[in-house]
């Protein structure tokens, strides 16, 4: 474990000295929750509720959404694929270290220092709009969702990382990586709520993992979610399986690597 918390240490470092590109991404996530909140407040004139939701929860349902965006979604995968082509990956070879856990640990050391930077904002902004934001009426409603949000980026991280690998096998994956991490954040809720769907759509998310990255979270922080627990132990099997198939196609991979670089 020293090795790993020494990565740790000197990830965390280098978040604090070049916080320069983590400001500006916030700033980008930002504007973009901003028009939405302006989308829907336009939306929801004359109308009192859209489905489950009043105007209040799908404010509260973009601030978290700006909140786990920064805290849980991760983009490892970008890194990682361009070590795999360039063959810098082959470092990995001659450590001590495993790739996943490696990466587990950079991926958790640069989303604890920006989730702490967005988490003051959101603070700023649920401050700011206080009388048309939702809070949970009870305080177990804070530890699921913490629970919740701990699970959501161990599993973010494993769809991540699985995209970040996919180049041991394909050259070219940018466009690739792309359209899964769109798609992901799609189904995970980042758009729209999945429950504002046509219930076919539902069903098809419901049977996905993706739901627990962003959704399943919310869903608990405004109490629309009636089994957390049962929805813990689903997410944490995915988890468990996502482990043990990473595990198998990190060492595929490195038997396929060839460390050629472009």
């Amino acid at each position: 474990m020293q090795k790993y918390w020494t990565v740790f240490r000197v990830n965390w470092q280098n978040a604090l000295q070049y916080r320069g590109p983590t400001f500006i991404s916030i700033l980008g996530n930002l504007l973009h929750i901003s028009v939405l909140l302006y989308l829907w407040n336009a939306i929801y004139l004359g109308n009192q509720q859209m489905g489950n939701y009043k105007l209040s929860d799908l404010i509260t349902y973009y601030i978290l959404q700006l909140m786990i965006n920064s805290m849980v979604l991760s983009y490892i995968s970008w890194e990682i694929g361009n070590q795999i082509s360039e063959g810098t990956f082959s470092n990995f070879l001659v450590k001590p270290l495993n790739p996943l856990h490696y990466w587990f640990v950079i991926n958790l050391s640069g989303k604890l220092f920006e989730g702490l930077m967005m988490l003051v904002v959101a603070g700023i902004i649920s401050f700011i709009l206080i009388n048309h934001v939702t809070l949970p009426s009870e305080g177990i409603t804070l530890v699921y969702f913490v629970v919740a949000l701990i699970l959501a980026g161990i599993l973010a991280f494993e769809f991540d990382f699985a995209i970040g690998i996919l180049a041991f096998w394909l050259v070219q994956i940018n466009s690739f990586k792309y359209m899964l991490q769109y798609g992901m954040f799609f189904l995970a809720g980042a758009l729209l709520p999945l429950d504002l769907f046509p219930e076919a759509f539902q069903r098809i998310a419901n049977l996905l993992p993706f739901r627990f990255m962003l959704y399943f979270p919310i869903q608990i922080f405004l109490e629309k979610e009636r089994q957390p627990i049962e929805g813990f132990m689903t997410a944490g099997i995915w988890i468990i399986a996502l482990y043990l198939i990473l595990q198998f196609g990190l060492k595929r991979g490195i038997k396929h690597y060839e460390a050629v670089g472009k």
